[in-house]
Order: C-alpha cells, then sequence, then structure tokens
C-alpha cells in the first residue's frame, strides 16, 4: 500500500515540531557540537595497521563523524559543514575500503 501525499506531508510537517527558528538554533548548537568533536577526532597518521585495534576504532570513529556529518548537512543546508560534505564522504569512502581492508571489525553501535 503506497502512502498519499497528504498523508506524507502531515507525517513530515506535523510530527517535526520545530519551528523555523527552532531549527536554526537546532542547525547552529549540532555544527557546535560537531566543531568540537572534530578537533577530538582520532588522527588516522598516529596509528599503523600493524597496530590493528587502535587502527580499526581511528577508522570506525572517522567513518562514524563523517556519518554525522551527512545527516547533519541534510537538514541543515545553510551549515558550513555542508561546504565540506563532499571531502568527507570521499574520506568515509576511502576509511570503508580500509576498515575492509584491514578486517576491522565494528565496535561502535
Amino acid at each position: 500500500m503506497k502512502p498519499s501525499l497528504p498523508a506524507l506531508l502531515v507525517l513530515a510537517f506535523g510530527t517535526s515540531g520545530l519551528t523555523g527558528s527552532a531549527w536554526a538554533a537546532d542547525c547552529a548548537s549540532e555544527a557546535a557540537e560537531l566543531a568540537k568533536e572534530q578537533t577530538d577526532l582520532p588522527r588516522l597518521e598516529f596509528s599503523t595497521p600493524a597496530d590493528k585495534p587502535p587502527y580499526c576504532i581511528t577508522l570506525e570513529t572517522l567513518m562514524a563523524f563523517a556519518a554525522r556529518v551527512k545527516a547533519h548537512a541534510a537538514h541543515c543546508p545553510d551549515s558550513e559543514y555542508t561546504q565540506n560534505l563532499r571531502e568527507w564522504e570521499k574520506n568515509r569512502a576511502n576509511y570503508s575500503r580500509l576498515f575492509s581492508r584491514y578486517r576491522c571489525r565494528r565496535t561502535l553501535r
């Protein structure tokens, strides 16, 4: 059964509960949180594949952060992170390939 357009609109707009200014405030606080967390991200160049657990954890942390940037940019198109989204997506894909290549296992849920 396909939902009707009016039903989708009610679902999309009726359940959001956020006004335009609330969305802007939410986007600003989210961007500030991302900026703080970005400064605390582990650096890949400080671990090597030979140090498998720390290396894999670093890759997974970076992939998770890139996914958060993508989600943030999806609902905050005016965010400064939207400008860097392409780079984060490219890095996430590279990290994902490395994660698979070195047979890392997920630890974050």
